[in-house]
């Protein structure tokens, strides 16, 4: 399938915004209202996100600070914050790379994903009365890698995306109330410390990340 340059920006603008973009989150907007696709319309959507995100799509890293924040939707998020790698998101699907490598604060949307609640892995994982978290950081990790899509490298890996690699997931005992931002985001100071004030188990390993230890 091939783009022209203006519908392959505009995909690429929307796919910006998906936590997890595939053709089954797109909508047909009507004079009615909203409509899920065909089956067919989710394949041409889906072809062309392979199609877009095969190439290098490299974000900006700007200066290359010490610890990165990643906005995740719930329950995403949850499932990454768990701390048995057997069952624990270790993936996460971006259509976009970075070169960016370290301390990563995992934190969770205010908006949930309610679709990803209905899939089998999701529901086989969370129990019926896990409560999800939202509009907080709830985790701390390390990206330890990318790579383009190679199949199906976790349960959670989902195809044409860029696999962003996750390490040393730590859960916050206390989650910290945030706002989130779209890509890479530099947590404050004041962040930081509230963090570590309300999980003291992660406060070296902040101070640490903080001042380049192990870099």
């Amino acid at each position: 399938m091939t783009l022209s340059p203006v519908a392959d920006t505009a995909l690429l603008a929307r796919l910006s915004r998906e936590a997890i973009p595939t053709g089954t989150y797109f909508r047909t907007r009507t004079p009615s209202g909203t409509l899920p696709l065909t089956p067919q319309q989710q394949r041409t959507n889906y072809e062309a996100l392979a199609t877009v995100s095969s190439r290098p799509q490299t974000a900006p890293d700007h200066d290359l600070t010490p610890i990165r924040c990643l906005t995740i939707r719930p329950p995403w998020s949850d499932l990454i914050a768990f701390v048995d790698d057997q069952v624990a998101k270790r993936i996460e699907n971006r259509v976009w790379s970075t070169r960016w490598r370290g301390t990563l604060l995992i934190h969770a949307g205010s908006e949930v994903d309610m679709q990803a609640l209905a899939l089998a892995a999701v529901r086989e994982t969370l129990d019926d009365d896990y409560e999800l978290v939202r509009g907080s950081v709830v985790a701390v990790a390390d990206l330890v890698g990318v790579h383009a899509d190679d199949g199906e490298c976790t349960r959670w890996s989902q195809q044409g995306c860029f696999h962003f690699e996750l390490a040393r997931v730590q859960r916050l005992t206390t989650p910290i109330g945030a706002r989130g931002a779209q890509r890479l985001w530099k947590p404050t100071p004041k962040l930081l410390r509230r963090i570590g004030d309300a999980n003291p188990h992660l406060r070296g390993r902040l101070a640490d990340a903080n001042a380049g230890v192990g870099a």
